[in-house]
């Protein structure tokens, strides 16, 4: 398998990158530009589904995240599919659209960090052949453990986003409302109130949105408190 492996991976990856350019473009109803990501998106899946057929051979976690990226890829293909059956209802489509974006957010982020993680298992695999073990790929192991962390947070994120989107809107305008009303800084308790959801929710909803980039979060008085990113500096 070796660098085989690690150059179809790396093929994956670029694969990704095509997908993701076309967003804007489906954001403005392009029907070319969901067709052409439609079959992109099939692309990534028959190249990944057929890395995982040997996935077991590089070790189980190798094959957990293979598992996990096909897992993702098909729920995108199925939210882009809507997309492409309601492109003549102006209607329909634009619900569907905004499904898709909102869903991107944090599928952009898994993928990407999937498959660089895929391609680190990869590379350690084919060096551990060679016999050699850099510090570099040392750091690189290191790496991946810190990401499996926060992929447990974005898988649960991903999950509520394909079943409850409306409970994320919710947090996230939540937020926003609070922040543009004068509440630099939001803690749980509020948002819990304001929304009616569980306090594990929010946090789990919380500490993805600020992974991604969408909260930034700081320690206050023991807790944690929160504010929309774009909101601006104190």
């Amino acid at each position: 398998m070796g660098l085989k492996l690690i150059e179809r991976l790396k093929k994956v990856r670029d694969l990704h990158r095509s997908f993701e350019d076309l967003i804007p473009h489906i954001a403005e109803g392009s029907k070319e530009a969901t067709i052409k990501a439609y079959q992109t998106l099939n692309e990534e899946i028959r190249e990944i589904s057929e890395i995982l057929d040997e996935a077991f051979t590089i070790g189980r976690e190798f094959e957990g995240s293979a598992k996990e990226t096909i897992r993702v890829l098909m729920q995108m293909k199925g939210i882009l599919e809507d997309v492409l059956s309601n492109l003549d209802d102006r209607g329909k489509l634009e619900f569907h659209v905004k499904k898709l974006l909102s869903f991107n957010r944090s599928f952009d982020y898994i993928v990407t960090e999937n498959l660089n993680t895929l391609i680190t298992y990869a590379e350690f695999v084919e060096i551990v052949k060679e016999g050699k073990i850099p510090s570099s790929v040392l750091d690189k192991i290191s790496e991946v453990e810190r990401f499996a962390h926060k992929l447990d947070a974005l898988i649960k994120f991903l999950r509520l986003l394909y079943d409850k989107p409306s409970d994320i809107f919710k947090v996230e305008f939540s937020l926003r409302k609070a922040n543009e009303s004068g509440m630099r800084w939001v803690d749980e308790w509020y948002l819990q109130k304001d929304t009616g959801l569980s306090g594990d929710e929010i946090r789990d909803i919380l500490d993805s949105l600020t992974l991604i980039g969408v909260v930034e979060r700081k320690e206050r008085g023991g807790g944690s408190v929160y504010r929309v990113r774009d909101i601006g500096e104190d």
